[in-house]
């Protein structure tokens, strides 16, 4: 008998190893057969969702809010999320142009599928999370890739995407503050991107997932920009503004004329977003600004004190980043791979890291800082011992 063959050999130009989940496995191992290991590899905010979410998730949950919920969304969180937008983003968009999705990735999937046929390219700005490669290529869509360098802060720039435009070009995606470099893209720079993409006729698909995260300056969602509305796909999500990763809350807000569409794909994948989750985020929104200001206090301490413990590091160079809760620095200073210094340092110093290629980019690691300070004090003079010893 023959052996059963992928369905879709897409698949075979995506990476089935050494993902961000596969480092926080072995980390796991090696934690369970009793080494002390120091978690910064993976995004995950360390606070507690916010009290008055999980009251109102309990609440709707205990009247009864257990079963199937409108496939769109329930009302009462499109309508707080059309207020976010309007009051936080300067978007207008109605709550019947907002799909409730099962956390970001999925409005992301949505909105490639929703728009995008095999064989299109998508300019992708890398270092990049790496399920935009994942999904275009599982999607059969062509990636094209723009680097954003160190030596340019990481930002991604128009003069960096014009090249790169063909006339088989149909979408950019954006993100920022970026994942993992937490590089904010300069309102300025945001403008030209935007006039790039109405010149040439591309739709935008924003992760804004970080949005929140920028510590400094105000937030600029692409979509509020000129010409920008009809063509952005904007994607959000409750998992690091509201620390609500275990809620599997997202959502995309869309043109008007792309909503029956992305609505019947989600339909398809999902059926619908978990009901009385949805009404702790609807109360979030409108209710938990004090948590959501903690945290990027908090946030902010922790991205000086990690910066300023690698100013004394040997081998490596990085930019203070200006959001999210990550820092990328570059380790080719010191002779290895990224795969070869994640390894060390997880074997070495116990401080577990993920590797750049994770994210398009070998030669740099990411650290995520969404740990105390003390700990993150302590990983971080354990690195420099471990360096000290190159």
């Amino acid at each position: 008998m023959e052996k059963i063959k992928l369905p879709n050999q897409r698949f075979a130009g995506i990476k089935l190893g050494g993902g961000i989940r596969d480092i926080v496995d072995l980390a796991n191992r090696i934690e369970a057969g009793g080494k002390k290991v120091y978690h910064l590899e993976i995004g995950r905010p360390d606070f507690d969702s916010p009290a008055v979410a999980k009251e109102a998730a309990a609440r709707a949950m205990n009247e009864g809010k257990v079963h199937y919920a409108d496939m769109r969304g329930e009302p009462i969180l499109r309508e707080a999320l059309s207020r976010k937008l309007k009051r936080e983003n300067a978007m207008d968009v109605p709550p019947a142009d907002i799909l409730v999705t099962v956390g970001a990735q999925a409005a992301l999937m949505t909105a490639l599928m929703t728009t995008l046929d095999e064989g299109d390219e998508v300019i992708v700005p890398t270092p990049c999370f790496g399920a935009y490669v994942s999904q275009c290529r599982i999607l059969g869509l062509e990636i094209v890739p723009v680097r954003c360098s160190i030596e340019n802060d990481f930002i991604l720039r128009a003069s960096d995407i014009a090249p790169l435009i063909t006339p088989r070009t149909r979408a950019l995606v954006v993100n920022t503050p970026n994942n993992p470099t937490g590089a904010a893209i300069p309102r300025d720079e945001l403008e030209k991107i935007a006039k790039l993409a109405v010149d040439n006729d591309l739709l935008v698909i924003s992760d804004e997932c970080y949005e929140r995260f920028l510590y400094a300056g105000a937030y600029t969602s692409i979509a509020s920009l000129p010409g920008m509305a009809d063509r952005t796909a904007t994607v959000g999500a409750a998992s690091k503004t509201y620390s609500m990763t275990g809620w599997r809350i997202g959502y995309l807000a869309m043109p008007s004329w792309m909503t029956a569409y992305a609505n019947r794909a989600h339909l398809a994948m999902n059926t619908c977003v978990a009901t009385f989750p949805q009404y702790g985020y609807a109360t979030a929104l409108d209710e938990a600004e004090a948590d959501v200001q903690a945290m990027i206090r908090e946030y902010r301490e922790r991205r000086d004190l990690v910066a300023e413990h690698l100013k004394g590091m040997k081998g490596l160079d990085f930019v203070v980043p200006e959001g999210a809760f990550y820092i990328f620095p570059s380790i080719g200073k010191t002779g290895m791979s990224a795969t070869e210094f994640c390894s060390y340092m997880l074997n070495e110093a116990g401080v577990a890291l993920v590797p750049g290629e994770a994210f398009e980019a070998p030669g740099f690691v990411r650290i995520a800082y969404c740990k105390p300070k003390a700990y993150l004090a302590e990983a971080m003079e354990s690195m420099k011992r471990a360096l000290e010893k190159i």
